[in-house]
């Protein structure tokens, strides 16, 4: 990298207080050097900078993680869902989009899905509307809770310690 891009991500570090090493620094110019649209001093340095003020400790293996989590999570948005995943890990970041539904509805009566005929209105009423959001809730209540890496609380219990996460059972509509 050129030494212009150096010193404005050295002054970058400066301003908020971080003292690096050339190492750490060269890390976080070829996380920037990723980007075809990203000059040095553009938001590709601030969102790692601002990744790194969680971070306890400020050298080469810190900037490393963030850079590779950055990463990660950078080619989750722009993959999508791709089922043949070559990596090893487990992903660090999960992206559920909640309007990447299927058009069934439930039906309580019978307790079956049957399948949506036609489009669902783009400007409707305000019934239709909060109708739609809670069935997206739901289904995004369900996907959660069906993920392995969350979990119910136990009956009467604090939030626990474990390195899973808890969904939470107290779910309020406002109709």
């Amino acid at each position: 990298m050129s030494s212009l891009g150096r010193k404005k991500v050295q002054r970058k570090c400066k301003i908020r207080g971080y003292t690096l090493d050339q190492d750490a620094v060269d890390e976080i110019l070829s996380f920037a050097s990723n980007f075809e649209d990203c000059a040095p001093d553009d938001d590709a340095i601030d969102l790692l900078l601002d990744f790194l003020q969680t971070q306890p400790g400020k050298d080469k293996e810190t900037m490393h993680r963030l850079v590779t989590k950055l990463s990660r999570a950078d080619a989750a948005i722009y993959d999508g869902d791709d089922d043949g995943v070559t990596s090893t890990s487990e992903p660090d970041w999960h992206i559920i989009d909640t309007f990447k539904v299927p058009k069934f509805r439930y039906d309580p009566i019978t307790k079956s899905f049957y399948k949506h005929a036609g489009r669902l209105p783009l400007h409707g009423e305000a019934s239709a509307k909060s109708s739609l959001y809670k069935d997206r809730f739901l289904l995004l209540s369900q996907i959660i809770s069906r993920h392995k890496e969350f979990s119910r609380p136990a009956f009467g219990s604090k939030s626990s310690d474990s390195g899973s996460r808890e969904v939470g059972t107290h779910i309020f509509f406002f109709e």
